[in-house]
């Protein structure tokens, strides 16, 4: 008995040196061990070895999987029972049962094999009836011979039993034990398919040879970068470059290096970068390579900075896009501001950048032309008449880069010389209502033809009533 703290402090302090691989669990096996419980540690919180008692354990195991085993031990124990809280105790004898699970620590064959386990279990004191326990704790079994191990165990047993206070105790167990038959996931002899020394289960490469710092893959050229991730396998080169050499350092690889001798940069396909210019635009890549000039125009000089070379820019000082050859076209309608007489506003080429007039607007101004009423033999305009010119007004205003000429005619009654006279005055009486309403007189212009002008048969009545107008022509200027 006194032995076992020993024993323990040995086991121990060679874990290190055996735990260097692990078995991790077998089919069935059976263990025997020497038990030491101690019932007075929790009450006393001393560790008098002369309060542990022996005991003998016989377990059996199952292997469920590669994370846990099932056990049930099966004890007899000569124990030191409390009689009170304050170190009395009786010596009488138990028998017990648990049914445990084992969580496996590791997963692998190895020397050495740690394990927590947990579960429920009932003793039965010679004297007393079963009462239910739960017991916790730490297993660690070391690899003695192929299917024999060392297997020591450290636990303690809570009480189940709320009426119970003084049996929770402390439990160590050192013993033997034995697999029976074969283990559920100890491995067969390894295999090694292409004999480099390196078992097919480590071989990343098992179909090649290879070496084992690239865990079995080959490195046929030897420089550091295996041959599946190689761009070069029989080639030395560098690991950046994904194995494939550069003679001239300059970080790209010589396979795709123009000048592999020549330190260069990617932009110039790793040749040197050669300016003549000195305009800071490689001549590789310089369309003007003897001018200095801008990199937004290819290397050429580009006096407005529109990014269109003077030699391509229809209007080199000033700033235009590609559309319109580097001409400025500010209303975006495609005729440049040179050649457009609406220059801010769209409209179309054939009609000189200006918008046309829509077809309600044309037959607005041809209603004008017999809609405008006057006092009868002067100029005087009739109130009826002034919706029809605001529409005028109102064409005008939207049509903001047009002119207007108003136009006076009379019919071919009474005197020519009156005629002409009224006409004017009538042309110009129609001009001062649309600059009251707002236009700008520097868009109108007002004349009179009298009788000159005919439409229509002065013979006849409605021939001279069509006669008698204003016309309100839209002009571009």
């Amino acid at each position: 008995m006194r032995l076992l703290p020993y024993l323990l402090i040995l086991v121990l302090a060679l874990s290190p040196i055996l735990g260097q691989a692990q078995y991790s669990g077998a089919k069935t096996a059976v263990a025997v061990r020497f038990l030491a419980p101690n019932y007075q540690i929790p009450l006393t919180q001393d560790w008098n070895r002369d309060d542990f008692s022996t005991g003998l354990e016989f377990e059996y195991l199952r292997h469920l999987n590669k994370f846990l085993n099932f056990s049930i031990p099966v004890r007899i124990t000569k124990a030191y029972l409390p009689t009170d809280l304050s170190g009395g105790f009786k010596q009488d004898g138990t028998l017990g049962a648990d049914f445990l699970l084992h969580l496996k620590l590791l997963n692998k064959q190895a020397r050495i094999y740690p394990h927590l386990f947990g579960g429920i279990g009932a003793v039965s004191e010679f004297n007393r009836d079963i009462y239910p326990v739960i017991p916790a704790g730490l297993g660690l079994n070391f690899l003695l011979a192929p299917d024999t191990y060392l297997s020591t165990t450290a636990s303690y047993r809570f009480s189940a039993d709320s009426e119970i206070s003084n049996r929770e105790h402390v439990q160590f167990g050192a013993g033997l034990l034995f697999l029976l038959g074969a283990t559920a996931d100890q491995p067969s002899k390894p295999t090694d398919r292409d004999g480099d020394g390196i078992a097919d289960a480590d071989d990343l490469c098992p179909d090649q040879a290879g070496q084992l710092e690239f865990n079995g893959c080959p490195d046929t050229d030897g420089d550091g970068v295996v041959d599946g991730s190689d761009k070069c396998p029989t080639v030395a080169g560098l690991r950046e470059l994904m194995g494939c050499p550069d003679r001239d350092r300059d970080g790209i690889a010589d396979a795709d290096d123009e000048c592999p001798d020549e330190p260069g940069t990617v932009a110039t396909k790793g040749c040197p970068v050669r300016d003549r210019d000195r305009d800071g635009i490689a001549d590789a890549e310089d369309a003007c390579p003897d001018v200095a000039g801008m990199r937004s125009a290819r290397g050429c000089p580009d006096r407005d900075g529109d990014g269109i070379a003077d030699s391509d820019d229809k209007c080199p000082d000033a700033v235009g896009p590609a559309s319109t050859q580097g001409c400025p076209d500010r209303d975006g309608d495609g005729v440049v501001d040179a050649d457009d007489r609406c220059p801010n506003n769209p409209g179309l080429a054939s009609n000189f950048g200006c918008p046309e007039i829509a077809k309600e607007d044309r037959e607005t101004l041809a209603l004008a032309l017999q809609a405008v009423q006057f006092e009868t033999g002067n100029a005087v305009i009739k109130p009826e008449s002034y919706a029809i010119l605001d529409k005028v007004v109102d064409i005008l205003n939207r049509y903001s880069d047009y002119k207007c000429n108003v136009n006076g005619h009379t019919d071919s009654i009474g005197e020519a010389a009156a005629n002409q006279s009224l006409s004017e005055q009538r042309a110009k009486a129609c001009y001062d209502y649309l600059v009251s309403k707002g236009i700008n007189a520097n868009r109108l212009k007002h004349a009179g033809y009298g009788e000159s002008q005919p439409i229509a048969d002065n013979r006849f009545m409605d021939g001279r009533a069509k006669n008698r107008r204003v016309e309100f022509n839209l002009y571009i200027p």
